[in-house]
């Protein structure tokens, strides 16, 4: 059931995964991990990176956005270690070497989510381990990873949990708006009906990819004035990444549980008709939580309209000491692959205050 505490236990790759699923994760990702362990908890396995010994006890977790991987935040790792701060990124299920514990087209839920993030950190902090005097300073989530560190804030907070208080928290380009594609708007009118056609027919399944690889097109940032997009480059490399994962490159087999974590996120954490939930959830964290929030919305974000909502969320901050916007210019959806130092040169001064 949710929310109740099990045991964690660590646990090999073979255990996992068959060699064949393991090879299939490996040629998608252009990859040879798990990058470094993974734990049984109450949904299934999570695969986890601690980076960094910090001797000022300062940690620092990182959730990831839907359909990325803790990998995404490796150049902002080297930056918090290089500053002094332990880090720890997990796979959300299905991403990753992360894998849900039973039917892969499950219903990721905000509990789930919550739970799996409490699961592994409990596991890396407990015992005599090398990281069990280490303090949650902060957790930094993007897009949908930073409606996981709300609601993990939310639960914590409400329940007392001292030992997991969260004294800062950074949302990149939180997914408390959103503009989808027509495929994901489609599935959040009939999220059952799609979830039941994309898990039984191939072609309907190969829409999950197609409608992920278009919605690149907004996720970055183009100039306003031309059209063309500021970091071209790493636009177009993203894209060949994501056309392997999903298996629009020839010898090279999809990768075996993306698309259903994505239908799951999709259909019960960032569905339409949720996000206004997520909000009201995010306005009781300010009013009753102790934590400090730094807002991080690049300026031509279009996936969370920036344009659309910016001014709710300067509202916000006017009612709410706890929480400070901070623009990035010249970023869209996608700010950590398209300039990762800016990011963290506007993230560092608020963890290190």
């Amino acid at each position: 059931p949710y929310n109740s505490k099990a045991a964690m236990t660590t646990v090999q790759p073979i255990d996992v995964f068959s060699s064949e699923t393991l090879l299939q994760i490996n040629q998608a990702s252009s990859a040879s991990g798990p990058d470094h362990s993974i734990i049984k908890g109450r949904h299934g396995y999570t695969h986890y990176v601690v980076d960094g010994y910090s001797t000022s006890r300062k940690l620092v977790i990182l959730s990831h956005g839907i359909g990325t991987s803790q990998r995404s935040y490796q150049d902002l790792v080297n930056r918090l270690v290089d500053s002094g701060f332990s880090t720890l990124r997990y796979d959300f299920f299905g991403h990753g070497y992360s894998k849900y514990d039973g039917d892969m087209w499950f219903d990721y839920t905000p509990d789930v989510f919550v739970d799996q993030l409490e699961d592994v950190l409990d596991h890396v902090t407990a015992g005599d381990g090398k990281y069990k005097e280490q303090c949650l300073t902060a957790i930094v989530g993007h897009s949908t990873g930073a409606l996981a560190a709300i609601h993990s804030v939310d639960r914590w907070a409400m329940e007392g949990a001292n030992e997991r208080a969260i004294p800062k928290i950074v949302l990149l380009a939180p997914a408390l708006w959103a503009n989808k594609p027509f495929v994901a708007k489609v599935a959040d009118k009939i999220p059952r009906l799609m979830t039941f056609l994309f898990k039984n027919i191939k072609l309907v399944k190969n829409l999950i990819g197609e409608s992920y690889i278009e919605n690149m097109d907004s996720a970055f940032a183009s100039d306003e004035s031309t059209g063309t997009y500021i970091y071209d480059t790493k636009k177009r490399s993203m894209t060949d990444k994501y056309r392997r994962l999903f298996g629009s490159v020839k010898g090279v087999n999809e990768h075996p549980f993306l698309a259903a974590g994505i239908v799951g996120i999709n259909g019960h954490m960032i569905r339409g008709d949720l996000l206004s939930g997520h909000r009201k959830i995010f306005l009781k964290v300010l009013e009753k939580s102790k934590t400090d929030t730094l807002f991080v919305w690049g300026s031509l974000d279009c996936s969370v309209p920036i344009k659309d909502h910016v001014e709710t969320v300067r509202k916000w901050e006017m009612d709410h000491d706890s929480l400070k916007l901070t623009v990035a210019d010249g970023l869209g959806h996608e700010l950590l692959c398209e300039n990762s130092d800016m990011i963290a040169d506007h993230i560092l001064p608020f963890l290190q205050g």
